[in-house]
This record gives structure tokens, C-alpha cells and sequence, in this order.
């Protein structure tokens, strides 16, 4: 765990512990924690409570911001405050409506001709001249990302044992909600990640990772994003973007997921008997999420118009994506 030193550190460490026993990895919020914790040590070295002054000074926008940006670093702040609050403690929450609304993020579905367009590219990424195996690793990982619907972070972590290669297996360990979650690769891309294997082995022949780096660690959470813009870029204006919401790397898990979704309606299956097994092949902690995905079909495909209108939206509301 964490080190956290400022007066608020044992308040901080018991907002961690109740959200791991509720099952949250709560990585993201622990990391802005540390960096309140760290200010708080260092401008408020004896303050015992959360006062407005240590409160506010956390909600400046920083150059460059973006609003949702922010909003994830003040969450966990509110939250701390209303944690020590309910234990009786002195705390500030800061208000609700600060620091404005979230811009909600529209995935870019790639169409099929897309998809094509972004592996090929792929299939001709150049060596890097930092070492590693980068034009071994960037077509399988990407494929990864949409054929089994993997969150990039979850693709990224991958172990070596992970991957069954002989049955088609793969498992995701403790992804959101701390939950493991098993996928199966189709045939094709089972033989596919085997010659990658194959190939990468005389590399790293006792590596952990499944994709690993020149040293043969993980890569860090920039590195697909960064992989994926360079995509793009050679496959220029053959993927058009709508404005203001440039295409991302977990954009490939959407669009795996509204390709399921249209092949299952389109072969006559009922969209409400398979929300939960959608579920679960996500790894969603709930259906709300899952719900989400059922808008985004019918958005993309027009003739699927009336799932988005069945009776599970009185049951599940649609809720946004996970980041």
C-alpha cells in the first residue's frame, strides 16, 4: 500500500481499505490521493481535518486540464471528505458542480473496411530503433483488443500464462472489480497468437509478460495509446473521426462489442436473455454498463433501431462506458 504521511493518512488509508473490501481496485483515485496527501503534508503540516482551504486548493485547474481530467482528481478528495464525515471527523466536501460538467466521450465504431484499413497498418509497423519487438507485438495486441473485447490496460498486463495457446484460453486477472474473467479466442486467432509467440520466444524465452518490452517488463499504460495515434496516422483520412472525439484504443472493445450485439440480433436472439452473459464476457460488475452497449448498436446500425427500445432499458439505464 501506499505511503501517505500527511495528517489525513489514516483517514486516506481507511477510505482505501473500505473500497478494496467492496471489491474496487480504486488504482487511479489511490494515485490522485497520494498527490493530495503529498500537498496536504507539505502546506498543511499539522492539519488533522479536511478544511475548505487544503479542499479548494485541490480543485485548481491545472494548464492544460481537461474538465474530465479533473473531475476524476477531485472525486476522491469528495469522497475522502465524506468518508471522515461520516465517521464523525471534520471534513469539507467540496460542492457538487465543481469543477463543471463531464464531457461525455462519442466511441468511434470502425466500420470493417476501418478495421482493415488500422491492421494492415499494423502489419506494416516499422522496427523500433529502441530495441524491443514492437512490429511483432502491435498486430497481435490490437487484434486482441477487438476480437476479444479487452480494455487496453487488461491486453498490456497479459501474462505469458495467461494465454493457453493450446486450448484457445485467455484469462484476465483481477480486472475492474477485482474479478477474473476467462475469453476464448477464435481458431483463426489462436493459430495467429501461436506463430507470435513462436517468434518472440528466441527473444524473451522466460518472459513473464505476453507482450513485453526491449527489457522484457510491461509496457507502460502510454505505450498502446501511443502505438494506436501512430496507427492512424498512417492510415490517414482512409478512418475519418467525428469532431472532438478522436478515435482511442479502447474504441477497438466497442466496436467488438457492437459487432456481437448486431450478429446476435440479426440472427433472431433476444437482446434480454443475453445481457447477462455479455456481462460477464466484458467483465462488467454490472448490467448498467453492459446496457450502454445496446444504445451504441442501435446508433450504428440503424435497422437495429428497436432494441434500444425493448423493455430491459426500464430495468437497466444506460450508463457510460468504463474508462
Amino acid at each position: 500500500m501506499s505511503s501517505f504521511v500527511s495528517g489525513l493518512a489514516p483517514h486516506v488509508q481507511g477510505l482505501l481499505e473500505l473500497k478494496h473490501a467492496m471489491g474496487l481496485p480504486y488504482v487511479t483515485s489511490e494515485r490522485h490521493l497520494l498527490a493530495f496527501d503529498a500537498i496536504c503534508s507539505l502546506h498543511y503540516p499539522t492539519q488533522a481535518t479536511l478544511s475548505k482551504a487544503m479542499a479548494m486548493e485541490w480543485v485548481v485547474k491545472r494548464p492544460g486540464e481537461h474538465v474530465n481530467g479533473q473531475i476524476r482528481r477531485i472525486t476522491p478528495v469528495r469522497q475522502l471528505a465524506k468518508y471522515m464525515a461520516s465517521l464523525g471527523v471534520e471534513a469539507y466536501v467540496i460542492p457538487k458542480g465543481i469543477p463543471g460538467r463531464q464531457v461525455h466521450y462519442h466511441p468511434h465504431i470502425f466500420s470493417h473496411r476501418e478495421l482493415r484499413t488500422l491492421f494492415d497498418a499494423a502489419d506494416s509497423i516499422q522496427v523500433s530503433p529502441f530495441g524491443g519487438q514492437r512490429q511483432l507485438i502491435i498486430p497481435v495486441m490490437f487484434r486482441m483488443l477487438y476480437c476479444l473485447g479487452l480494455r487496453p490496460g487488461e491486453a498490456r498486463k497479459l501474462h505469458r500464462n495467461d494465454v493457453d495457446l493450446a486450448h484457445g484460453s485467455v484469462l484476465i486477472r483481477e480486472s475492474k472489480g477485482h474479478k477474473d474473467r476467462m475469453v476464448l479466442m477464435s481458431p483463426d486467432l489462436q493459430e495467429y497468437a501461436r506463430r507470435y509467440d513462436d517468434a518472440l520466444t528466441p527473444f524473451h524465452p522466460d518472459r513473464i509478460p505476453f507482450f513485453p518490452n526491449h527489457q522484457g517488463d510491461f509496457y507502460s499504460k502510454d505505450t498502446p495509446n501511443r502505438w494506436f495515434h501512430e496507427l492512424l496516422d498512417a492510415a490517414g483520412s482512409l478512418i475519418v473521426a467525428s469532431p472532438g472525439s478522436p478515435p482511442r484504443p479502447y474504441d477497438l472493445r466497442h466496436a467488438h462489442v457492437v459487432e456481437l450485439i448486431n450478429r446476435w440480433v440479426l440472427a433472431g436472439r433476444r437482446p434480454e436473455v443475453l445481457v447477462a452473459y455479455l456481462s460477464l464476457h466484458l467483465g462488467h460488475s454490472n448490467t448498467e454498463d453492459t446496457w450502454y452497449y445496446f444504445h451504441l448498436a442501435a446508433d450504428f446500425h440503424p435497422e437495429l433501431r428497436g432494441i434500444a427500445n425493448t423493455n430491459i432499458e426500464s430495468m437497466f439505464p444506460e450508463a457510460h462506458h468504463e474508462i
